[in-house]
């Protein structure tokens, strides 16, 4: 319901007897001058197909649960359409000459959605979680070149310098060096000591870990309502202070893969966010939705353990690669058979396609694992596999068995796992054992109790998304120390070489000189494969019309998309 705000009710009158002997009429009384203060309406149900419902900034992992957590919660800076850094707490900041410390002015109306105010004591506590000797979130990256930081996590002090309070609304951050990733690492959502950290000691994080889906931040959107693998309710937070996000519900419905489309042209949801499928497409173009058409950061993967098992073994898992088609994957599912478009492509590296570190020259550069299944068996010939009288490949004693993590009903894996059947099963000899397991037990296995199953998985598929162009994004990804559990090394990779070279390159502040750093990495990358991308996509954003002012991009997901979108009923 639309809300009104008259601005002027007094009405000027003239009541003078005049001393003429013919009277006036009194004037017209003036009309008082209107503003419409419009207020967030309607409702946008939005498809998803996984969400673990940890809703928690330092703890989660799914990207289903991110899209929660960046509508729930603010940073201080955040990136606008353009890529740009814009303050969101903060009202401005400052960068010193030497470049190791950055003191942010906070805004003075924030509140989270309580209404207790966002204060400089807020940012503190969340980056003493992070810098914590228990902590065990995958944000570690974000602290450990802070002013000391070292000590904080030996337990040699209790006092953590690398940010602190200088007012109730001024925060500095102080770093060790002077870093080209300093001020991303700023960037960390905002949680309320109040609440998060009524129970929080140092060296015991677990309190703050354990609150998950019970969610308060200063965002736009609040969490009114979550049912496990049903849906989350998110409701326009009244107390967000910023313009913008004037649509009042976000449902976020749980839909399965094989049937989303159908929902959206049923109107069952009004938004399928990031659709890969030509055939889905080809079904909302002609169904005369809106769609938004841009290249992904980021792909679908296949992540191997190179801490246990066979697939610890470079050669084992060089073999595997190349005899794994992707090419024919990739031109087979994302054909558009209307078009004959084909809307993805393959790339042999993990660094985004956007990265301002791959250029042609080093793609040129890095082993193209084209499917050739002679060169895989010789691979694994010489690495001393050798078959036994079943046909299986055997080392040491041991069979060459791979555990495939797998999501049952997975639209994807239904396509690989008959081609991995066919061409690691039969034409390698390796023996596969596939699991089909619930989302959040593959989460558990990699990255919430990875530790604990390190030797339940040889292989699994996801895909990611990739949020910046800068390739320090993915050192947690592939550095050492993060591996472990809660930590983002899901793979459990493990090269010197490659932790030299990512430590090096952050520090390095002109990117043309940073390029040659993060290429070499690149290409080891790709020599050790410690990673399968399958695809790399473009992306479609598919919705109802009704939806407008709705914009997307390859770092502007559907979720930031919705500080201008508004639901035109």
């Amino acid at each position: 319901m639309k809300k009104y705000l008259c601005l002027l009710l007094c009405l000027f009158m003239l009541s003078t007897v005049l001393l003429t002997g013919c009277g006036k009429k009194d004037p017209e009384p003036v009309k008082p001058e209107v503003t419409e203060v419009k207020e967030p309406t309607g409702t946008l149900i939005a498809g998803i197909t996984e969400a673990s419902g940890n809703f928690n900034p330092l703890y989660y992992s799914s990207a289903y649960d991110g899209h929660v957590v960046d509508l729930v919660f603010e940073g201080l800076i955040t990136r606008n359409f353009e890529g740009k850094y814009e303050g969101a707490v903060a009202e401005s900041w400052e960068i010193s000459e030497d470049g190791k410390t950055i003191t942010f002015k906070m805004k003075k109306d924030k509140v989270f959605s309580d209404g207790t105010p966002v204060t400089a004591n807020d940012v503190v506590f969340t980056y003493q979680v992070v810098a914590d000797p228990s902590y065990t979130g995958r944000n570690g990256s974000l602290v450990k070149d802070m002013l000391g930081y070292d000590d904080y996590f030996a337990k040699k002090t209790q006092e953590f310098k690398g940010v602190e309070a200088v007012d109730e609304y001024t925060v500095k951050f102080n770093f060790k060096d002077a870093l080209r990733v300093n001020l991303e690492n700023c960037t960390s959502s905002i949680l309320p000591k109040h609440y998060y950290g009524k129970d929080f000691a140092y060296n015991n994080t677990a309190s703050v870990e354990a609150i998950t889906s019970q969610a308060i931040g200063s965002g736009p959107y609040l969490i009114k309502e979550y049912k496990e693998k049903e849906l989350i309710l998110l409701e326009r937070n009244m107390k967000f202070s910023e313009e913008g996000y004037m649509i009042k519900n976000v449902l976020m419905k749980f839909v399965d893969q094989t049937t989303d489309i159908v929902e959206l042209t049923s109107g069952g949801v009004d938004l399928l966010p990031t659709v890969i499928e030509p055939e889905k497409i080809a079904k909302a173009r002609d169904a005369g939705f809106s769609i938004n058409k841009y290249q992904r950061s980021g792909y679908g993967y296949v992540k191997f353990n190179c801490g246990a098992g066979p697939t610890a073994d470079k050669a084992v898992r060089q073999a595997l690669y190349y005899s794994f088609n992707v090419e024919e994957f990739t031109n087979s599912y994302f054909k558009d058979e209307t078009t004959g478009e084909i809307l993805a492509s393959t790339q042999y590296h993990p660094f985004s396609q956007i990265s301002w570190a791959i250029d042609d020259k080093v793609v040129s550069e890095m082993n193209n694992y084209k499917f050739d299944l002679a060169k895989a068996n010789k691979l694994l010939d010489d690495a001393g596999w050798v078959k036994n009288a079943k046909g299986i490949r055997v080392k040491d004693g041991k069979e060459l068995e791979l555990k495939v993590a797998a999501m049952p009903d997975h639209d994807i894996l239904a396509t690989l796992i008959p081609m991995w059947e066919r061409d690691w099963g039969q034409g390698l000899g390796v023996k596969l054992n596939v699991a089909y397991l619930e989302f959040n037990t593959i989460l558990d296995y990699v990255i919430y109790n990875s530790d604990a199953n390190v030797n339940e998985w040889s292989l699994f598929f996801l895909a990611t998304s990739i949020t910046s162009p800068d390739p320090h994004t993915l050192y947690s990804e592939f550095h050492s120390s993060a591996i472990g559990s809660g930590k983002d090394n899901t793979g459990r990779y493990s090269n010197p070489k490659v932790d030299e070279l990512f430590d090096n390159g952050k520090a390095i502040m002109n990117i043309e000189e940073a390029k040659p750093i993060y290429r070499e990495a690149a290409k080891i990358l790709n020599d050790d494969a410690a990673m399968v991308p399958v695809y790399a996509n473009t992306y479609f954003d598919l919705y109802n019309s009704k939806i407008t002012n709705f914009k997307t991009s390859s770092l502007y997901d559907w979720a930031k998309a919705l500080k201008n979108a508004e639901i035109k009923e």
